[in-house]
């Protein structure tokens, strides 16, 4: 027997061991038909539609700009994490209310959808882990007491990131990124 008979062979064979694997299996749901439930399920209750991680997508986003805000101290790199104080970038609070209240206007999914950068693609607005941030990120964001696992980043402009967590579809603000230096690429 030639090699391409041989694999033929076995490839029947396997066919074979699968179909009486199979018909097993479905002798043994034929001899259990009886589904197995330990409690009646109570008709009186029914599933919330906005209980549904899809809903959360048709629905505007909200935020609020100060509950998580950590605007005390600088970063290393030069910038007052206060935006609203005299030393921050000058506008920097109106720019941060300004973005806010522009994707207010959209659903999740429309800001999901928003991409940028010419012919490679890629979206404007995306969830971020927080173990991918520079390392004084990370670490300010244990010394805030944050648990979260995921931030959401916002892109203002060019470098500008508005940074912060998401529950349901309100967006929490906790930094200003006004260099691009929480999450700096090679281009920054």
């Amino acid at each position: 027997m030639g090699r391409r008979e041989a694999r033929i062979a076995r490839k029947v064979e396997k066919q074979i061991k699968e179909n009486e694997k199979k018909a097993r299996f479905v002798e043994a749901v034929k001899a259990d038909s009886t589904p197995r439930i330990l409690v009646e399920p109570d008709d009186s209750k029914s599933v919330r539609v906005a209980a549904s991680p899809e809903s959360i997508m048709q629905m505007k986003m909200s935020f609020k700009l100060f509950d998580y805000a950590d605007r005390d101290g600088g970063w290393s790199w030069g910038q007052e994490r206060n935006w609203c104080s005299t030393e921050a970038k000058e506008g920097a609070g109106c720019a941060i209310r300004l973005a806010m209240n522009d994707m207010s206007q959209l659903t999740w999914a429309e800001i999901l959808a928003q991409t940028t950068g010419g012919k490679k693609r890629h979206k404007k607005h995306h969830p971020q882990s927080w173990d991918s941030l520079c390392n004084e990120a990370q670490e300010r964001w244990m010394e805030i007491d944050r648990t979260e696992e995921e931030l959401f980043r916002f892109r203002v402009g060019g470098k500008q990131r508005i940074w912060g967590v998401r529950q349901g579809q309100v967006f929490f603000v906790v930094w200003w990124d006004a260099e691009h230096q929480i999450y700096p690429t090679e281009k920054g």
